[in-house]
């Protein structure tokens, strides 16, 4: 149940195929608050920034990112530290290379000043992500002048980044975030919905059913006896309904459903279809309808304190929302949850970006020259 703490921003791409110049010096691009800029990092900054800015690129017939004088000339619309940009490829990429080589140092240099270390799991799950990406691209890192060391060090940056986090709002931290606080976040924030999910997928063929079919009928009248089902399951107070009395109501009728799609289901395999959670800021927001409205939590909310069914598109939801504190307390869904990493990842980001920005800076002109976008190669 707890989820991963979340990138900060700089190792965004990289397991895409495309990387820096194939020249080995000079091994510093200059420094920035005092915190030297190894070339590879630099390599590395430069290489996201490109891969976004090609991603935002209006290619014409027969253009692809591969030309890169088509992706500099091209007009770019983009997000830079949370401000759109509009501007051509290549400022685009300057700008957000830069921003990154910012970040890179305000995070080495908070990590720093807050005193803050590094446990052993989180350096050998940075070595260990850059030892399977050096084995799978080695060859290409190695032609552009990226060496293993820099892939860690590219890594480590969001294992230290974490680190700060802890340090400043962890419970022994600088601004601990409090009981009450927490409190707030899991009442307002965020949303314990539990469910019953009919897929609308075979995912061994899959085929899928939309509105119209004979199957989606189907499947939608189970699912929507199942909700009645599960309404007359409810007490008075709205209190969680029982994890055995979802999983018993996805075990009758997910089968149901399966076999409507073409395919089955062992009766003992479809509990998996049944869910209580609670869900983050960043996961609801995923559901958004892009007209400012919200599939999932706009249903329930026209439906308070009853299971109703939501079409998500992959699948029909049987799904209610109740009292997250009514199902545990504080402490449990902290140690559950990365509440904290969902709370306060925006502010330390903030605080980076901003710090980094007004540091001193004293790059080596002529040295970032030497890795010029142009340089980029695809193949080795």
């Amino acid at each position: 149940m707890k989820q991963k703490f979340i990138s900060l921003g700089l190792a965004l791409a990289m397991l895409l195929g495309i990387a820096g110049c194939n020249i080995t010096t000079p091994a510093t691009v200059g420094s920035i608050g005092g915190v030297e800029i190894p070339a590879g990092i630099y390599l590395l900054a430069q290489l996201n920034a490109y891969n976004t800015a090609a991603s935002l690129v209006d290619f014409a017939t027969g253009e692809s990112a591969d030309d890169i004088n088509v992706v500099l000339k091209a007009e770019v619309t983009g997000t830079i530290n949370d401000e759109e940009v509009t501007t051509d490829g290549a400022d685009y990429i300057s700008r957000l290379t830069m921003s990154s080589l910012e970040y890179y140092a305000a995070v080495e240099t908070l990590f720093d000043s807050l005193g803050a270390t590094l446990e052993d799991a989180a350096t050998s799950e940075a070595a260990d992500s850059a030892s399977s990406m050096w084995e799978s691209q080695g060859d290409l890192y190695t032609a552009n002048g990226i060496s293993q060391d820099s892939l860690e060090a590219y890594l480590l940056v969001d294992q230290k980044a974490q680190a700060c986090l802890d340090a400043l709002y962890g419970p022994d931290g600088q601004q601990p975030v409090t009981e009450d606080e927490y409190r707030d976040f899991i009442e307002n924030d965020c949303r314990f919905i539990e469910s019953v999910s009919f897929p609308l997928i075979d995912y061994s063929t899959y085929n899928m059913v939309s509105t119209g079919d004979t199957a989606y009928t189907e499947i939608q009248d189970l699912a929507a006896q199942c909700a009645v089902d599960l309404n007359e399951s409810l007490p008075v107070t709205n209190a969680i309904t029982e994890l055995s009395i979802l999983q018993s109501a996805a075990a009758y009728y997910v089968p149901q459903a399966m076999e409507a799609l073409g395919s089955t289901l062992e009766s003992s395999q479809a509990s998996y279809y049944a869910s209580a959670q609670l869900y983050l800021p960043s996961e609801l927001e995923s559901y958004s309808d892009g007209n400012g409205g919200n599939t999932l939590t706009d249903a329930l909310d026209a439906n308070p304190g009853s299971f109703v069914t939501v079409d998500m598109g992959s699948a029909l939801v049987v799904a209610c929302a109740v009292d997250p504190l009514s199902v545990y307390d504080v402490d449990t869904f902290v140690s559950s949850y990365d509440l904290l990493t969902e709370m306060k990842q925006q502010d330390l980001l903030d605080q980076l970006y901003s710090d980094g920005a007004t540091m001193e800076h004293a790059l080596d002109e002529s040295a970032m020259n030497t890795y010029k976008v142009q340089n980029i190669k695809h193949s080795v």
